[in-house]
């Protein structure tokens, strides 16, 4: 089906326009529910069925200073085209007879399974937003850490930030994304359904690890995604965050790398950091007025925000990453 073009369409939003109560959206609804990167992360349909290709503007034409019967010079802004591509996470989920068929509750028996499959797919897919990269691992897409990997040397270390830390295997770091699907965005390949897959092939002869067959329930769950950044501008990352001593001076930080995004109200900006960080920051900012707490709903729990802007877990950031020089 057609698809509106919408610059606020998440994962869940887009598996809606499939088919309201089907597959797709309760997948796309255990993925978001997993990792608020997910959630947070707008995507689009790619453009090409192998991956996405987007313009990249490399120059922007300055103009023409005019007096009376004086020509102007013809410009154009310079582009440069790239083609990002996308990963395929996949999955079985094989329970047996007897367990499935145990107390009659088959088809519960089966989504809790499948829940906690899915579940786990989120969150490899959470670390491969962060951590991958299509250089060392083709098969996979590049991830944020790799594309704001230097101090200096790279268009993007402008907006990448030293927090000081010098040891080796105990950092962290903090990572600011503006989504906007003409910044930084995920992608699902052109004509799948949010490329989401799942396959039910039910009761089957199943072959365990000594080739000896058993019956068992039997499902196959696919996933295909990508990440691109458009504009390396609308993001950036704190790097070198020494997590057994987090500096004090990281609220600095922060504010700072707000004032090296490009815009912060041209998308939806959202912070993120792991669970290490987030509770010394929080520490940090006890008596300030540019960090809040305000629920979403009246049964939710408080959502932290720092000047505005909300203030996410992500728990695929780890803390024992190397120095970033």
């Amino acid at each position: 089906m057609a698809i509106i073009a919408d610059k606020h369409y998440s994962l869940v939003d887009y598996a809606k326009q499939f088919d309201p109560s089907g597959q797709e959206l309760a997948i796309a609804e255990v993925l978001s529910q997993s990792n608020d990167i997910i959630a947070d992360a707008l995507v689009t349909e790619s453009s090409l069925d192998s991956g996405h290709e987007y313009a990249v503007r490399t120059g922007i034409p300055e103009g023409t200073w005019r007096r009376a019967y004086q020509g102007i010079e013809p410009a154009k802004a310079t582009t440069k085209v790239v083609v990002e591509s996308y990963g395929t996470l996949s999955a079985y989920s094989v329970v047996d007879k007897l367990v499935a068929e145990k107390g009659g509750h088959v088809e519960a028996v089966r989504t809790g399974q499948s829940r906690a499959i899915i579940a786990g797919m989120s969150n490899t897919m959470a670390s491969n937003l962060i951590y991958g990269n299509a250089g060392q691992h083709p098969e996979r897409f590049t991830g944020l850490a790799a594309r704001y990997c230097e101090l200096d040397g790279a268009e993007s270390s402008r907006n990448v930030i030293d927090a000081g830390g010098e040891t080796e295997g105990q950092n962290s770091s903090i990572y600011l994304v503006v989504w906007d699907t003409d910044k930084v965005f995920t992608f699902f390949p052109k004509g799948s359904k949010a490329g989401i897959q799942r396959v039910d092939y039910g009761l089957v002869n199943h072959v365990d690890a000594d080739g000896n067959e058993y019956p068992a329930y039997k499902e196959y769950f696919e996933w295909k995604l990508g990440l691109a950044v458009q504009d390396w501008r609308y993001a950036g990352r704190i790097c070198n965050i020494d997590v057994t001593n987090v500096p004090a001076d990281l609220i600095d930080q922060m504010c700072e790398l707000e004032e090296r995004i490009q815009s912060l109200s041209m998308g939806k900006p959202v912070w993120y950091m792991n669970r290490t960080v987030k509770a010394a920051l929080r520490k940090l900012t006890s008596n300030r007025t540019n960090v809040q707490y305000t629920p979403d709903q009246i049964t939710s729990r408080p959502l932290m925000t720092f000047n505005e802007i909300p203030v996410h877990i992500c728990d695929a950031i780890t803390d024992t990453e190397d120095v970033v020089k």
